[in-house]
């Protein structure tokens, strides 16, 4: 799948204070809700419960980050009997760093 342009820059459009909030809101829960993580050559695919109130998350967050972060790309899979969701995050060059730093777990051994 193509991205938009890849010289668009890999930064959040967020002031420090407005991150510091979504880190703490809706980063936090969507990272309370990840049960699995797998690495992709240009991003991530996270697997959440397919519980309903997660994909709700999952859509804020997707809203939300679409805003501030225009070089991602989202992809969403809902596995059949209401199984796991995966969100496939991705982008141009260097958007694997900013991922690992702002959207995964910080213990996390990926």
């Amino acid at each position: 799948m193509k991205h938009g342009s890849d010289d668009m820059p890999i930064a959040c459009g967020l002031t420090s204070a407005e991150l510091r909030e979504r880190e703490a809101t809706l980063l936090a829960q969507f990272r309370s809700a990840v049960i699995g993580t797998e690495e992709l050559g240009d991003g991530y695919a996270f697997r959440v419960s397919g519980d309903g109130t997660w994909i709700a998350i999952i859509a804020k967050m997707i809203v939300a980050e679409r805003e501030c972060c225009p070089f991602l790309t989202f992809e969403l899979f809902a596995q059949p009997n209401v199984g796991p969701v995966i969100v496939r995050v991705t982008g141009p060059a260097g958007t694997k760093d900013f991922l690992k730093t702002v959207w995964c777990k910080p213990d996390a051994s990926i």
